[in-house]
């Protein structure tokens, strides 16, 4: 049931299989050099499982691969060091449209971000705020792509990321442990950053806070950016019972230099047009968890959440606009894990309780919302002796979505609407030799429009829920330090909430399918020389109506990032790596009429650092090769000629930093 039959693979992604089949013969003809590590552990189903056995494409980047590449915070990493492409923040700050399965200009909409399993997604047109996460308390990131929506809930469609932070545990025998890092950096265009944490344990308590300040001058006019930070929790362990608390608030400002002409962008692509323009957030988040293991095979765990936000920008020529929200989210789960005569069990199951609350003010008029989530979910995962894993889920959520806009610069709308949505998913792996795994997957998934999209839409009501079918084979390798995995995925969505340049609104669009090929690899080459690339082909174009057989827009139907760790000696470290995206349709080009194209972009990072016990200098370069260009761009016909008109949004050109961090 997991494969799809008589499937026509188009040329290019017959040659990235081609070249994913090659990754893993070299990596496994490298495996001679390899030194035995600990097996990854990730907990994308809410429960801990081992990813190498684990029937989902994910990935997980390490605390110690966030260290050593010098990346300035989560975003950077999930794209630099997780290889998922990503677009430009419109708002210029640090939140770039991830991007994990080809949905373009609403990527961020289709994917759940989490810390600790709790939602920190928007219900707006706003990517989740991963900067401000601080990097020293990320134990790691996990990325999971395809539908995930039985664990995670709407808005999971081409995956989730879930960050977990650390977890250390106190003094043993009532004896203190402290210990702090405090850093300080300067970079291009004005820029500095600060940065402190520490953390103090004795017996079962820890505790651990973090600030974060910082300053940059911005490659364009009006593009100065700022941003300050600070965290603080408390964890207590005892026997059987762990609880956690977590605080933190982050204040952004940042100004707007906004699109370009293409024109203007080849001449001056550093100016502005919108020197007036500018954005202002402050958020507060707060956590709480309580686990307690009743037996040795039952488990109980309480997430809670709560996140408060404001905002407020001026633009569109000195339209001004206010909001805030307010996000809260419940869940309980049980947990099982038990052997039966060599069948090993696991089983989680629970509800999942959101409300979230809006309000808007300003120039464009007033406007309220309210959304409300009841869901329960079930994941039961049975691994037996033949080596054979079957994984399966299913999900059940309610949502009510309110809405009162009377009216302004856009048409009245208001809405009270109801939706019951399913999820489900059914996975199964198998071992075929040692260090050797083939995996299929199917599931389903589904997305609700945002307060922004149903603002504006054919009928001037909320629209319609998406609804996402995959399917996924996959074949995984590792042995010792070296690992790859080469898997090939298809997904049919129906009612994808898009803008649609035909109605000029937020619309459900005609159906859609995506399909390619995602392959990954880590080698080790020496003791001191490793390499890791991740490299995805796909074709994301409309099913049926009068788009059939078109690309959708900004999704680039090639990408690649390469990575490569050179340990210099016992101090000294030298990371590099290439990120690769292909030429794409401009938003707005969905009927393929455009002549050209966003243009491809190759860009180069690299960090050396020097570092002994307590002290560690690094020098750290984005876009080495200074190469000009832009990653989003949009195109209209003001003439009658298709694309007559375009406006993008250039990239920065070379940025150094200089870093010193102490440790103590």
């Amino acid at each position: 049931m997991f494969f799809v039959n008589s499937v026509r693979v188009a040329p290019g992604v017959r040659s990235a299989v081609a070249v994913a089949c090659g990754v893993l013969s070299a990596l496994s003809w490298g495996a001679a050099w390899a030194d035995e590590v600990d097996p990854v552990v990730v907990s994308a189903s809410r429960m801990p499982q081992l990813l190498r056995t684990a029937p989902i494409g994910a990935t997980v980047i390490t605390a110690e691969q966030i260290e050593r590449s010098g990346v300035s915070d989560a975003n950077e990493a999930i794209r630099k060091l997780g290889g998922v492409p990503a677009r430009a923040d419109l708002f210029n700050g640090r939140e770039n449209k991830i991007d994990l399965r080809g949905f373009g200009d609403a990527a961020p909409q289709n994917v759940v971000v989490l810390v600790d399993g709790i939602r920190i997604s928007e219900n707006e047109m706003l990517a989740a705020r991963l900067s401000a996460i601080p990097l020293e308390r990320i134990d790691r990131i996990e990325i999971v792509r395809g539908s995930s929506s039985v664990m995670w809930g709407e808005g999971a469609s081409a995956g989730a990321i879930n960050v977990i932070l650390k977890q250390p545990e106190g003094g043993r025998d009532g004896a203190t442990v402290t210990s702090g890092r405090v850093q300080a950096a300067v970079a291009s265009f004005g820029g500095h950053e600060l940065g402190a944490s520490g953390e103090y344990g004795m017996g079962p308590w820890l505790l651990d806070a973090a600030v974060k300040r910082v300053r940059d001058g911005g490659w364009r006019d009006n593009a100065e950016y700022r941003q300050d930070v600070g965290s603080f929790g408390a964890q207590l362990r005892l026997k059987d019972v762990r609880a956690a608390f977590r605080v933190q608030h982050e204040d952004q400002a940042s100004r707007l230099p906004g699109a370009l002409s293409f024109e203007d962008a080849r001449q001056r692509p550093r100016s502005t047009d919108t020197p007036k323009d500018y954005a202002n957030a402050g958020e507060t988040r707060y956590t709480a968890q309580l686990a307690w293991q009743t037996t040795s095979a039952w488990a109980l765990q309480l997430d809670a959440g709560k996140r408060e936000r404001t905002a407020a920008y001026v633009s569109f020529g000195g339209a001004e606009v206010r909001s805030n929200s307010q996000q809260s989210q419940l869940t309980p789960t049980v947990r099982f894990a038990q052997a039966f005569s060599g069948v090993d069990v696991k089983a989680v199951s629970g509800v999942d309780l959101q409300d979230w609350r809006f309000d808007k003010t300003g120039s464009l008029g007033l406007e309220t919302g309210t959304q409300r989530n009841r869901a329960f979910f079930v994941h039961g995962d049975v691994a037996l002796p033949t080596a054979t894993r079957i994984s399966t889920g299913w999900r059940s959520e309610k949502v009510n979505k309110v809405g009162d806009y009377p009216g302004g610069d856009y048409p009245a709308t208001q809405y009270d609407r109801d939706d019951h949505l399913y999820a489900s998913e059914l996975g199964l792996s198998q071992t075929v030799l040692p260090g050797w795994e083939v995996y299929g997957r199917a599931a389903t998934s589904y997305r609700q429009a945002n307060i922004d999209e149903n603002r504006v839409t054919p009928n001037n009501g909320p629209l319609r829920p998406q609804r996402n079918s995959d399917r996924e084979v996959g074949v995984k390798w590792a042995q010792g330090a070296q690992s790859a995995t080469v898997r090939y995925f298809t997904q049919k969505t129906r009612d994808e909430i898009v803008y649609d340049p035909l109605v000029f609104a937020n619309a459900n669009i005609d159906p859609t399918q995506r399909k390619g090929v995602e392959a990954e690899g880590r080698w080790q080459a020496t003791q001191r020389l490793s390499v890791s690339a991740v490299v995805q082909q796909l074709t994301a174009r409309f099913r049926e109506g009068v788009n059939a057989g078109k690309e959708m827009v900004l999704v680039a139907p090639r990408s690649a990032t390469l990575r490569a760790g050179w340990r210099i000696d016992d101090h000294q470290t030298l990371d590099a790596g290439l990120q690769f995206l292909a030429a794409s349709r401009y938003s707005g080009d969905e009927s393929n009429s455009c002549s050209v194209r966003v243009p491809s972009s190759t860009l180069l990072d690299a960090r050396y650092a020097w570092s002994d016990r307590d002290w560690t200098v690094a020098v750290s370069g984005t876009n080495l090769a200074d190469r000009r260009g832009f990653d989003y761009g949009f195109a209209y016909s003001l003439d009658g000629t298709p694309c007559s008109t375009r406006g993008v949004y250039p990239y920065a050109g070379r940025s150094l930093k200089l870093a010193v961090t102490r440790r103590f």
